[in-house]
């Protein structure tokens, strides 16, 4: 399983790649205001592509910001050319609840890395996932990545955390049975370390974690106390062994 960080702090991320936990990064425009970039699209672009170099070959995504086909379809294109690890998000649905994958389906055909985002269903996944083999069969031009992301903590919310399991875990199974290669379940909307314990028993692919979620999964109750009884007991021992 591998960790996405959630940010597009840079500082953020250089933490996590020294440490080994970072095998990617997600972003949206949300995020990236939180984090202080401005400049409105130049902004996201230049902070995506300072990214993208930082982390590479691991993927960066980005989001689009239209929930029209045709709009999402431009976008898609120019952000895809940002750099050859950044993945477009695009979300399952419009806001109305129509389908989305007639863009999904062609923008993966051209060979754009695609991330379909923001399903909280079994149904909703496994379409997008058919909707994305089905693409990558008919091209020559293979996306580097294809992603359907479920976003566990949406679903805990209203339907709670072993509805969540379920959902994911059985996608995952899904995939396996019918051999859809090249397509890996992100779990997103991480809210706790004990989301990040549950789920990484699902067997998704990747979780993508806020860093402040992150953080807190190297807290134990009692493992402080035993690092300082470890030090003590160890400087206790050298000492005397000085004066033997």
């Amino acid at each position: 399983m591998k960790i996405f960080i959630d940010s597009a702090d840079l500082e953020e991320i250089k933490k996590y790649l020294k440490m080994g936990l970072c095998q990617g990064v997600t972003t949206n425009p949300t995020i990236c205001l939180k984090c202080g970039v401005k400049g409105g699209i130049e902004g996201v672009k230049k902070r995506t592509i300072e990214i993208a170099d930082l982390i590479y070959p691991y993927p960066v995504s980005a989001e689009v910001t239209s929930d029209k086909v045709e709009e999402i379809i431009k976008q898609a294109r120019e952000y895809s050319k940002w750099a050859d690890n950044v993945a477009i998000k695009v979300t399952i649905t419009d806001r109305e609840g129509k389908s989305l994958l007639p863009a999904i389906y062609q923008l993966t055909k051209e060979g754009i890395s695609i991330n379909v985002t923001a399903m909280t269903t079994f149904n909703q996944a496994i379409l997008a996932a058919r909707a994305l083999k089905s693409a990558r069969d008919e091209t020559r031009r293979k996306p580097r990545y294809s992603f359907i992301s479920i976003f566990g903590g949406r679903i805990s919310e209203e339907q709670g955390v072993e509805r969540a399991f379920k959902v994911i875990k059985s996608v995952r199974e899904w995939l396996d049975l019918h051999k859809f290669e090249g397509i890996e379940i992100i779990v997103g909307s991480v809210r706790s370390p004990e989301n990040v314990e549950y789920w990484a028993r699902t067997g998704a692919h990747i979780l993508t974690i806020p860093p402040h979620v992150l953080l807190k999964c190297f807290l134990g109750a009692r493992t402080k106390e035993t690092v300082l009884q470890f030090l003590t007991d160890a400087q206790k021992a050298m000492k005397e062994l000085e004066e033997k």
